[in-house]
């Protein structure tokens, strides 16, 4: 009995929105899914964390973390009630580039959370026990953070990357010396100053129509202040550096390296080559990691787009004393000395087109894409040009893009681990490592 032929499913497009801009500047992306039954909205504000005092960092995930806690109408509490008797959870996040903020909640209770969600945005009350209360778990939050072998290589890459004097470099949600200096009157500056319709992008899908969108968000005239000039990025260049935890028989690795993003002709060359070197499970590094030499349990990593620029990393846990070989290994897979083939670069495609229509399904997920198109002042008419750019990608151009732009030379490093093991091995391979205490900044 002769096996089915397996192919490719009928092509996926990303859905089309109806796109509204107010007239108080508010643009909305609208996707109408008739019967689906859990609505998403989030809005994109164009904040970059560079905004921040340099003495008050922390101030924007205070502020976002703090905003329903009580309103000027509903304090005490009372909003975040009401926002769980209609099913409704709120979500945001303050990063580098821009902050997002939105929810959840049941499509046919939508027109009854809208007003309670512009509610947060046009009067927070931010009570002085309340800040505090996020001021305190922002502090705990970095303590984790250090505690935490994967979260702290992440930040010590950043690090490297950029520098500590630049905003990318330092922790996104402020260091306890900048937190403990917060208060309440820092936090209703920031978000006066920030949180406006004005040049924010409002994603929203589910069963709703857009009368219902223009009627809750077009009295929203919040006045916010221009954002300050973006700072200049330091030129990158190479570091290895070791986050000592003493006794620890892991080692968590990883190498990244700033690239182009989205708007570089060659990124959809860069996405196909990235898969088939570290992405995928049968990517050239994981099998050797993983399958040929038993150090780790998966290496993963590929190409992340940002806003004006991206990055490339790979990594993952390896025992303490193998960590210099994979380091190693890693460098020289990056190196790419032989041509990728066209099976690897087909597999890395059919994944990549054949994956969209699953990481596209709910609501939640579609704003999730859209979110990150506007950030990067992206429409959404951007995904179906990248995918008919998968599909017309060759071997050889994948090869040339990733030998262009990826290179062992120009990578930063970052190893967590027994700094007592990890320092020699290092430096037996020419690295030049050294130990940063994540706890000063």
């Amino acid at each position: 009995m002769s096996r089915p032929e397996v192919t490719l499913a009928t092509p996926w497009q990303f859905p089309a929105p109806t796109i509204l801009r107010l007239p108080n500047g508010l643009s909305v992306w609208h996707f109408h899914m008739p019967g689906q039954h859990i609505a998403t909205f989030e809005l994109v504000f164009p904040v970059p964390l560079s905004d921040e005092p340099r003495d008050l960092e922390g101030l924007a995930s205070v502020a976002l973390h703090a905003v329903d806690e009580g309103t000027v109408e509903h304090p005490d509490g009372r909003i975040s009630e009401l926002l769980e008797l209609n099913g409704t959870t709120l979500h945001g996040t303050a990063r580098y580039p821009y902050t997002t903020f939105g929810g959840q909640s049941p499509s046919r209770r939508l027109n009854d959370v809208l007003p309670l969600f512009t509610e947060v945005l046009r009067s927070p009350a931010y009570a002085e026990r309340d800040v505090a209360h996020h001021v305190e778990a922002q502090e705990a939050g970095f303590d984790s953070t250090l505690a935490s072998p994967g979260a702290a290589n992440r930040l010590a890459l950043r690090r490297a990357l950029f520098g500590p004097d630049h905003r990318d470099g330092r922790p996104a949600g402020g260091t306890p010396a900048t937190l403990a200096a917060i208060g309440a009157t820092d936090v209703r500056a920031w978000h006066h100053a920030h949180f406006g319709p004005e040049r924010a992008t409002l994603l929203i899908a589910g069963a709703v129509n857009s009368d219902e969108i223009v009627e809750h968000f077009a009295p929203w005239t919040t006045s916010t202040t221009r954002h300050a000039a973006a700072e200049c990025v330091p030129e990158q260049r190479r570091r290895v550096l070791v986050i000592d935890q003493p006794g620890a028989v892991q080692a968590t690795v990883t190498i990244g390296q700033r690239t182009v993003t989205r708007d570089d002709p060659r990124w959809a060359a860069l996405r196909l080559a990235g898969h088939a070197v570290v992405g995928a499970f049968a990517s050239r590094l994981n099998l050797e990691l993983r399958e040929r030499l038993g150090y780790t349990y998966g290496i993963n990593g590929g190409f992340a787009p940002g806003m004006s620029e991206g990055q490339f990393t790979v990594g993952g846990s390896v025992r303490n004393e193998v960590a210099g070989d994979a380091v190693e290994r890693l460098l020289e897979g990056m190196a790419l000395a032989t041509d990728l083939t066209e099976a690897e670069v087909d597999d890395a495609r059919r994944f990549l087109i054949g994956v969209a229509p699953l990481a596209n399904e709910t609501s939640a997920d579609i704003v999730a894409q859209a979110s990150s198109l506007a950030a990067a002042g992206l429409t959404p008419d951007y995904l179906p040009h990248h995918f008919e750019a998968l599909g017309q990608v060759s071997a050889g151009e994948a090869t040339e893009a990733f030998r262009k732009l990826v290179g062992p030379e120009r990578a930063s490093i970052a190893v967590t681990g027994d700094a007592s093991t990890l320092m020699p091995e290092l430096e037996r391979r020419g690295l030049s490592p050294e130990v940063v205490d994540l706890s000063r900044w």
